[in-house]
């Protein structure tokens, strides 16, 4: 039982080792870093509505820092480098200072995205946490935030293999584009995947579209029935 206990310590001393590597060099006790991880992206689709010429996409960033009575000014910067989006063609930056309010721990940026009918595919921004008088960038794997914009319909990342077993079932685009048609959402992730939604309000409106396709059968792409694959 003692061995076992010093392998669990010396475990767990190390996996604090890594996660304190990641942040190493900072003598400040503040950092901000994106919700996702940089590899994942967020993707805004113009293809859900022809008349659409411009969407907000809200990248959310956490802050790891104690709470204090007072705003404070974060900076976000563009990497053009590592991005075929342009901005002011693809996107706008947001032009107010980017702020994480008085006691709170969690802040927006707000990209505006615009139309570019010259847009052949997709565009991808990629945006990265940068030092400032309040804060310092967090963890590696959260530095940079991605919008892949496009004006095709895209296969979301919230629709998995989860999915496909016990939620809206197989996708197709058709199916897709009904549910946004019908359903009026484009985004459902879980929050503990990042995203804003809960597994009740998910659960909700995978079944308010069942219901609908059993009163409104139509076919899907390959011809058979259009179906939902949750029970309930």
């Amino acid at each position: 039982m003692k061995i076992l206990y010093v392998i669990i310590m010396m475990l767990f001393l190390g996996m604090v080792s890594c996660s304190e590597d990641n942040l190493k060099g900072y003598s400040s006790s503040n950092y901000i870093q994106f919700d996702k991880l940089s590899k994942d992206s967020t993707v805004f689709s113009f293809a859900y509505d022809e008349t659409l010429e411009s969407g907000t996409v809200a990248l959310k960033l956490v802050m790891i820092s104690p709470l204090v009575d007072r705003d404070r000014k974060y900076n976000v910067k563009f990497l053009q480098d590592e991005s075929s989006a342009q901005a002011g063609v693809d996107f706008e930056m947001p032009a107010e200072e980017q702020v994480i309010a008085a006691n709170d721990s969690v802040a927006y940026l707000n990209v505006i995205v615009k139309r570019n009918k010259a847009l052949k595919g997709s565009a991808i921004a990629v945006f990265e946490v940068q030092a400032s008088d309040d804060f310092m960038p967090g963890i590696e794997a959260n530095r940079k935030g991605r919008i892949f914009i496009t004006n095709q319909l895209t296969r979301p990342g919230w629709w998995n293999d989860w999915h496909e077993a016990n939620g809206l079932g197989t996708y197709s685009d058709l199916k897709y584009q009904t549910f946004i048609r019908e359903i009026g959402v484009t985004d459902m992730t879980l929050e503990a995947d990042g995203g804003e939604m809960n597994y009740s309000t998910m659960r909700a409106y995978v079944l308010q579209f069942k219901y609908w396709l059993q009163d409104h059968p139509i076919e899907d792409e390959d011809g058979s029935l259009m179906k939902v694959a949750m029970r309930g």
